[in-house]
């Protein structure tokens, strides 16, 4: 994070903030790709996006505590709304279990075909293969916190998320597991910047009762 946002004040200069970090960091990346860098438009939209968010979770936090050293209220963690976004987006493409096993209550026809599940059965559900549906999210292979933002949300049906389950043996702690994040995660920001040399193509996952990273989380985290 730039030292350069601790002096903003207004929304108006972060934008401006916004986009001349942009430019700069694009004049970057292109002159490394002219230089022997290899970069894809793919790496660099990537790279571009993971930069902004970077930068629009700080300003959120800045904007609701500034330097102050408070602690956080519920009502504070309401107002982090983009950060909410890049929480599920995180949990969209790393659910911590990738599968829910259901059995099945009664006859269900799959829409728009002639497949019917029996009663009885135990019906795998992958949550990965959900949250990776092209259908439901484009260019679901991508980081991208606009995913969740209220309008898109409202495009999709309400089962295209389901990080903590759904339905009637849905998590029932899922809100709280939210709130649990939102105030860690912004807490922890307001402390520390937290750095990695790893790009999210060079990221591995293991899957077990639940998904982990193969290489484990190499970070630095500084003051």
């Amino acid at each position: 994070m730039t030292k350069l946002n601790l002096k903003l004040k207004s929304s108006k200069s972060n934008v401006l903030l916004f986009e001349n970090q942009s430019k700069l960091f694009l004049d970057i990346l292109f002159k490394l790709n002219n230089k022997g860098g290899n970069f894809t438009d793919s790496d660099i939209r990537t790279e571009v996006i993971t930069t902004m968010t970077g930068d629009k979770v700080y300003d959120e936090i800045y904007d609701i505590f500034g330097e102050s050293d408070k602690t956080i209220t519920i009502e504070d963690a309401t107002r982090l709304v983009y950060l909410e976004q890049v929480l599920k987006e995180i949990l969209r493409m790393y659910p911590v279990a990738p599968l829910i096993l259901r059995e099945m209550q009664g006859d269900l026809k799959i829409f728009s075909s002639d497949y019917i599940l029996p009663k009885g059965k135990i019906c795998v559900v992958s949550i990965l293969a959900t949250h990776y549906s092209p259908d439901l999210y484009p260019n679901s292979w991508s980081f991208n916190p606009e995913n969740f933002s209220p309008e898109n949300v409202a495009k999709r049906h309400k089962y295209s998320f389901i990080p903590f389950s759904g339905g009637p043996r849905g998590c029932i702690r899922s809100k709280y597991a939210m709130l649990s994040m939102k105030v860690t995660v912004s807490t922890f920001l307001r402390h520390f910047s937290v750095h990695t040399d790893i790009k999210l193509t060079d990221i591995k996952l293991k899957i077990g009762l639940l998904m982990r990273s193969v290489h484990g989380y190499p970070i630095t985290i500084r003051p």
